[in-house]
Order: structure tokens, then C-alpha cells, then sequence
């Protein structure tokens, strides 16, 4: 099915050439080269698919970012919610997620506590291979 080539002429969507950036016309390709793999490979799993549109300013000031998710939202027809420190707009495409979403400082600053104990807390089976099977 993607293999062939008609005339010199690749698949496009219904709408044609498009001209826009190069950042873009990758994804779109990318987008593209996606659903013909699905297509040409029916005997595995339907991949799960989430777009995430990350805020240019989302290391910088969460008002920023929080201005960008809104922008977002807009783009979606959605209302962004804060939730817990984490403000974001999803909504789906068919079984496509595209979502957004800034996380303020002080969440962030939390988790990074929280991750900071990562290593200490093993199972059991972990903690004895680490330590050559001494307890």
C-alpha cells in the first residue's frame, strides 16, 4: 500500500500541498509515514497515540506556560482545568489524544522530593541482587 508511488506523486491529505515550516511538514510526514505503517501492518496491535504540545515558557514561569495551555485549549475548543498544581487541556481525535499541560513550581519541586527516595525503596529481590544476596 505506502510502497507504491503513483505517478511521482505521494499521498497527500485531502487538502493538498501545504506550505508550512519545515518543523511542521516533519511532523505531518511523520504523522503520515504513522498511519500508513498501521495500515500496511493489520496483524499487530493498534499503536496508543498522545500529542503533547508543550509550552515553549514551561521551565520558566508557570503563568507563562499556563498562557500557552490556554492558547491550547482555544485552538481545541476546550476549557484547560487546574487540577493539583497541574494545569491542562486534552481532548481526542478519534482514539488519538493531544493534550497540554504546565505543572507549577512548587508541584514540581514536590515530585522532585518525592524522586529523591527513589533508590532507597527496593523490593526485596532487588536489594538482595544489589547486595549479592546478603541481607
Amino acid at each position: 500500500m505506502t510502497d507504491t508511488a503513483q505517478s511521482g506523486m505521494e499521498w497527500v491529505p485531502r487538502f493538498g500541498m501545504l506550505e508550512v515550516p519545515q518543523q511542521r511538514a516533519e511532523l505531518i510526514r511523520g504523522l503520515f509515514e504513522l498511519a500508513a505503517w498501521v495500515a500496511d501492518h493489520p496483524e499487530l496491535p493498534v499503536p496508543a497515540v498522545r500529542a503533547v504540545v508543550w509550552p515553549s515558557s514551561r521551565n520558566a514561569d508557570f503563568s507563562a506556560a499556563c498562557s500557552e495551555v490556554d492558547q491550547v485549549g482555544a485552538a481545541l475548543g476546550v476549557q484547560p482545568e487546574l487540577r493539583g498544581g497541574h494545569y491542562d487541556v486534552s481532548t481526542e481525535f478519534g482514539p488519538v489524544e493531544i493534550t497540554s499541560f504546565a505543572i507549577s513550581s512548587e508541584t514540581m519541586a514536590a515530585h522532585t522530593a518525592h524522586m529523591t527516595y527513589a533508590e532507597s525503596v527496593q523490593p526485596e529481590a532487588i536489594a538482595a541482587e544489589a547486595t549479592g544476596g546478603a541481607r
